[in-house]
């Protein structure tokens, strides 16, 4: 046997071993480990807002202008229930959402497409109380550019975008929290 074919040989090998290990912590990965921990929030520095919209609320059927949340922070998440990582995504959003109805933060989750009723139909079945709106004919992910779910946008409470998060996101992360949190403020120091 060459030289050349036992040094092909040992790269196979390797490379096999390589494939072995790649597929084992696949395998191993936490529940979450499709929800990025890294870059959490990716600051876009006052950019104008996308186009205003309207949207009906799928539980109430109410619709919700965006622009008349102005004066408040804006999280603006779109989602399907056809996207697993979107679904992964709901209850650690739902747990923030918990933390901040309360103060001038908004939460807008927009379903993208689909049928109402399965949407509400989901939510009821997996006890998700967010504020959901139904975005049916995807006009309103396409005005803002949404090529891929789950996203979003954090808007500051003058309506200029803030942050942007492409995939799902741990929500209950406290540097999510302290982030958006540190919006807040810029509306007591506007009164």
């Amino acid at each position: 046997m060459t030289a050349n074919r036992i040094f092909a040989l040992a790269r196979h090998g390797a490379m096999l071993l390589l494939a072995v290990a790649v597929m084992a912590l696949s395998v191993m990965r936490p529940a979450n480990a499709g929800m990025a921990e890294g870059t959490l929030l990716t600051p876009l520095g006052h950019k104008p807002a996308p186009l205003d919209f309207t949207l009906k609320d799928v539980m109430t059927g109410k619709p919700v202008r965006l622009s008349s949340l102005r004066g408040k922070v804006v999280v603006v998440n779109f989602w399907s229930i056809a996207c697993p990582p979107c679904r992964a995504e709901l209850p650690t959003m739902k747990a923030f959402w918990d933390k901040l109805k309360g103060l001038d933060v908004a939460l807008l989750a927009v379903h993208i497409g689909g049928d109402a009723a399965k949407v509400r139909a989901f939510m009821q079945k997996n006890g998700i109380t967010l504020p959901v709106l139904h975005d049916e004919n995807e006009n309103v992910a396409k005005a803002w550019g949404v090529s891929h779910l789950p996203v979003t946008f954090i808007l500051n409470p003058d309506g200029t975008l803030a942050f942007i998060a492409y995939g799902a996101r741990n929500w209950k992360n406290p540097q999510l929290l302290q982030s958006i949190m540190a919006l807040v403020p810029i509306l007591q120091g506007s009164e």
